[in-house]
């Protein structure tokens, strides 16, 4: 997470979106920075009951991507932060599990075993600062055994990152991923990249999204 304040958060409008999704009408609000977690939605068209990977778990509703998908849309999943306060505080709010541990020396694919994660799950988050651990992070993943639907990884190319934003764009395309949005921005600032499964998202929903360097409000609604 960028230390974008709080006021900084993108906020969705119902009315506008580009493409809506099952159950809209039930968002109160939307708890991500960049409305990614308004993304995952629509490209999941309101995805009941789905499964995360949350790579940086940071606070668990305040500029947080999956808190949305948990409590309003019943989503299971773990997540992994590195703070010990952070984690404890986490848990402490949230249903689903937060891993007090270096989400670079993680072995994935046994963590994933043990909590009963299917081979294809439906979002992974990767948004650990600096950006090169979330690169490091990623490299961990067994990408040939698990698949996400929908992925949103932090770059931070606006800090100069252009080394982990071509090695992470050149991983997911040889894992046949589809680059929906580059160069997300938020408040000018390039820092994320998304990504889908085209073997799952639709070429339709995710081509009226299709877009570079745009502010993530923008991305989203028309």
């Amino acid at each position: 997470m960028d230390d974008f304040s709080e006021v900084q958060r993108q906020q969705f409008n119902p009315d506008q979106l580009k493409k809506s999704f099952s159950g809209v009408e039930t968002v109160e609000r939307n708890y991500s920075q960049a409305l990614q977690d308004i993304f995952v939605l629509t490209m999941l068209n309101g995805k009941q009951n789905g499964t995360y990977v949350e790579i940086g778990g940071a606070h668990p509703t305040n500029i947080n991507n999956t808190y949305l998908l948990e409590k309003d849309f019943n989503w299971t999943g773990i997540s992994f932060e590195i703070n010990a306060d952070l984690a404890n505080y986490y848990n402490s709010q949230r249903s689903n599990q937060c891993v007090c541990t270096d989400a670079t020396q993680v072995n994935y694919s046994e963590v994933f075993e043990e909590n009963n994660l299917p081979n294809q799950i439906d979002y992974l988050q990767v948004d650990i600062d600096p950006s090169y651990q979330s690169l490091a992070s990623l490299k961990k993943i067994d990408l040939e055994t698990y698949r996400f639907s929908v992925i949103t990884f932090e770059t931070d190319a606006y800090q100069g990152s252009i080394g982990v934003m071509e090695e992470s764009r050149d991983i997911f395309q040889r894992h046949n991923y589809q680059l929906v949005a580059s160069n997300v921005n938020n408040c000018g600032h390039a820092f994320e990249d998304w990504y889908v499964d085209p073997n799952i998202v639709t070429e339709d929903i995710w081509t009226a999204l299709q877009s570079d360097n745009m502010e993530s409000s923008q991305i989203l609604h028309s």
